[in-house]
């Protein structure tokens, strides 16, 4: 009798904890429009956006390479914007319209020629990138409120 208590406590917390701990990795589908509700001029922020921190997410947009290997055939670092375009090579978005993401790792350059998910935790903050003159072309330096863990890419169909 004893042991099967103790292997009916056993499961009992192995599921309970189970529960606990999907719940703390479900992923959240976030849109621009949500994001666009952090006021990044006074830094109010809604609890909707604070609810996001720290948290996993999964948000589509257009990405905008920062770091690569050496001929950019792989990247690990870029923004995500939400059209096609806004980029640092124009005045950007606005920082409440701007992810930088950081992916554990590289993916292949091609991957981020069209729109993407992408799924990572999220950060609020405030984030400055510098820009620089490439090949005679101005940049202008990039604000964004929201850092991204990056750990998944996919392509939309």
């Amino acid at each position: 009798m004893r042991k099967i208590l103790l292997v009916f406590l056993f499961f009992s917390l192995l599921t309970n904890s189970s529960l606990v701990f999907s719940s703390n990795l479900e992923t959240n589908l976030v849109t621009w429009s949500d994001l666009r509700k952090l006021n990044y001029k006074t830094g109010e922020m809604p609890e909707s956006i604070r609810k996001l921190m720290g948290k996993s997410v999964k948000i589509p947009g257009f990405a905008v390479p920062l770091e690569g290997d050496d001929g950019f055939e792989y990247v690990k670092e870029f923004l995500l914007v939400p059209t096609f375009g806004a980029c640092i090579h124009v005045p950007p978005p606005p920082p409440n319209q701007v992810i930088h993401v950081i992916l554990d790792k590289s993916v292949h350059f091609e991957k981020l020629l069209y729109a993407v998910w992408i799924t990572g935790i999220i950060e609020i903050g405030e984030y400055f990138l510098e820009g620089s003159s490439d090949f005679g072309k101005q940049t202008y330096d990039t604000e964004t409120t929201y850092l991204l863990r990056g750990q998944k890419v996919e392509e939309i169909d």
